[in-house]
């Protein structure tokens, strides 16, 4: 597909390599981040893709934004995929039948999600979204700056060489660049949401002390399981309601 979308873009055939062969490396990347720390910075691999054929290749603006959305979309699909193996794992679900959801979804999410933006900018209008809008969109404002080249190449150089380092002391550098790169509400809101985790962990941990190794290991993974069943309830049930109020919005407006 990302060969398709190239040709399809008009990409020449070295950008159309790098496009491909870092499609493969970036989705592996997803997948290990999603693993790690429960984040797909799918964006994040859009715009490392995206500056490197920049740098080697004479693409316009356009053509590069469209090459972040391949490697984002393809990364989001990756991490996505295999959050929910997880899960199902953890849920016993059939792995086979998650495979052919995901692509189900996969494909039908390809035109649900344009649908679902018409709506959200009907009924809050295109300056709702961005920075100082009451949608942030963090992810998109970057793409749209680097798109223009590099704001700062010093702290840009200086930030991969941090990262690099804090990667080789097995620190966790994803959770720390996120940290840094997400608007401090988001951050602020995760950090509450550890916190509450870290709550949580004790309670259980001195109820465990009560019971045999046997009986509080058991319980101990049935405790995590059930944390991560509400935990992913709550984000996507978010995300959900949001989109129903703005449905709810656009049809009270055509209604009057």
């Amino acid at each position: 597909m990302a060969l398709l979308l190239c040709i399809g873009l008009g990409l020449d055939p070295l950008a159309s390599i790098i496009v491909v062969l870092l499609a493969w490396v970036t989705t592996a990347m997803s997948a290990q981040s999603v693993g790690q720390t429960g984040i797909d910075p799918m964006e994040i691999f859009g715009l490392i893709v995206l500056l490197i054929v920049a740098a080697v290749s004479n693409v316009a603006q356009a053509q590069l934004f469209f090459v972040a959305g391949i490697i984002a979309v393809a990364c989001g699909l990756a991490g996505d995929v295999m959050n929910d193996f997880k899960a199902g794992h953890v849920l016993g679900t059939d792995p086979k039948a998650q495979w052919i959801g995901q692509a189900i979804g996969g494909v039908l999410g390809a035109f649900v999600a344009v649908a679902v933006m018409f709506v959200l900018v009907a009924a809050y209008g295109a300056d709702a979204f961005g920075l100082g809008g009451s949608f942030v969109a963090a992810q998109a404002s970057v793409v749209a700056t680097m798109v223009s080249g590099i704001p700062s190449v010093p702290a840009f150089a200086v930030g991969l060489a941090v990262g690099c380092v804090l990667y080789l002391l097995g620190l966790p550098v994803m959770m720390l660049g996120l940290g840094i790169y997400l608007p401090f509400y988001m951050s602020f809101t995760a950090f509450l949401g550890a916190m509450a985790k870290v709550a949580y962990d004790l309670a259980c941990k001195r109820r465990r002390a009560k019971l045999s190794p046997e009986q509080a290991e058991a319980k101990r993974k049935a405790q995590d399981e059930s944390g991560l069943v509400i935990a992913s309830g709550l984000l996507g049930g978010e995300s959900v309601v949001g989109v129903l109020v703005a449905f709810a919005s656009v049809a009270m407006g055509l209604a009057l």
